[in-house]
């Protein structure tokens, strides 16, 4: 498993005021474009968020563990500990970080997703995530971990399942190699920035159209022995969302082997 934490071992912490004081370091807050009132606007938030200092290599360079279209998520330290900070890039329309904290803590509230620590203008603060993307897992899994993807993909379906339940639908996970993150834990899912509430969520179905035409294809059918659910059975799913379908199509593609591990998983 690749380590987040370990590799953030050389990193130095710089304290929030020193960052203040040293313009080359304070304006990488500001990505793409450095902007010293936007990264100004950014310090002022992680202040109101308790984070104590924000993580930089020796050669000067912020340590970035993620980068996408609307976000910049880098290391810093809140409390002692190692925490994700994702900051809004300066090239993205919208600015405040507050709708995509509110689905990630109502995701929370199912247990999914990274714990959310706060939001504040245009950064949140979140548990960092020490994993590697499920894909890259998946493609290079070793036979004597088979077994536990069995185990990580039955936690995945059960957690898409709850989402679903609760009219979350996350939007991306049909390409989960950006948005799922193998983990000690099991299965984490990422990113919520666009995650919306609707009557009419898919992530169960997203996350089984990955699993059999995305990818991983070969490594569900052939090496993990998984089987596509019929189309009736997902239909049916979608217009009941309840826990006796989703059982049905657990068992469709993983067999029993998983059943029990799901079935604890539920009070």
């Amino acid at each position: 498993m690749i380590s987040i934490k370990k590799n953030l071992e050389v990193s130095m912490p710089v304290s929030l005021s020193e960052l203040e004081r040293d313009e080359p370091r304070l304006l990488q807050l500001s990505y793409p474009r450095p902007d010293s009132s936007y990264a100004l606007t950014i310090l002022g938030s992680l202040k109101q968020l308790d984070v104590d200092g924000v993580c930089f290599d020796p050669m000067g360079k912020i340590v970035m563990v993620g980068k996408g279209f609307r976000n910049i998520v880098v290391a810093c330290i809140r409390q002692g500990e190692l925490v994700a900070a994702k900051i809004r890039r300066i090239d993205y329309v919208v600015k405040d970080a507050a709708r995509e904290a509110a689905m990630l803590r109502m995701a929370n509230e199912l247990g999914v997703g990274p714990r959310l620590l706060g939001s504040h203008g245009p950064a949140l603060v979140m548990e960092l995530i020490d994993g590697e993307d499920l894909t890259s897992w998946l493609l290079r899994l070793p036979k004597n971990e088979r077994e536990e993807a069995l185990i990580v993909l039955s936690d995945l379906l059960k957690q898409c399942f709850m989402l679903d339940r609760a009219g979350i639908n996350h939007d991306e996970l049909s390409d989960a190699s950006k948005h799922v993150l193998r983990t000690d834990r099991g299965a984490i899912i990422l990113d919520f920035g666009s995650t919306r509430i609707t009557n009419r969520p898919s992530n169960l179905t997203s996350i089984i159209n990955y699993l059999f035409h995305g990818p991983i294809r070969q490594v569900s059918l052939e090496i993990l022995g998984m089987r596509k659910p019929p189309n009736e059975l997902l239909r049916r799913y979608k217009s009941l969302l309840s826990w006796d379908v989703f059982e049905e199509i657990h068992r469709a593609v993983l067999g029993l082997r998983c059943r029990r591990e799901v079935r604890n998983s539920y009070p």
